[in-house]
């Protein structure tokens, strides 16, 4: 007998910073301990950055992705070291 054709069915997810730039990824639905619905997704830009996000609200999720997305493209957040303090010769990193 012939085995079954095995289909893993993905959901695709964009982040949309402005209407000129879209970048593709995927989605990942599960449910929570509280039995609320859970959104994972993760979308890679370029440069090999990956965008990843985690909410229970898809429009919430949507926003953020294109919030991270405007970060990396245009403000270059990445290019920042940002501020940190060291101690016993580590660095520390301030949010």
């Amino acid at each position: 007998m012939k085995e079954p054709l095995k289909v893993e069915i993905v959901e695709l997810f964009v982040a949309k910073p402005d209407r000129d730039r879209v970048f593709f990824g995927c989605i990942k639905r599960s449910r929570n301990e509280k039995d609320e619905m859970n959104l994972f997704s993760r979308i890679a830009m370029p440069d090999d950055g990956v965008l990843c996000a985690n909410e229970t609200d898809q429009l919430v999720l949507a926003k953020n992705l294109n919030s991270m997305a405007v970060m990396i493209l245009d403000q270059n957040i990445h290019n920042d070291a940002g501020v940190s303090t060291e101690i016993f010769g580590l660095k520390f990193y301030h949010n």
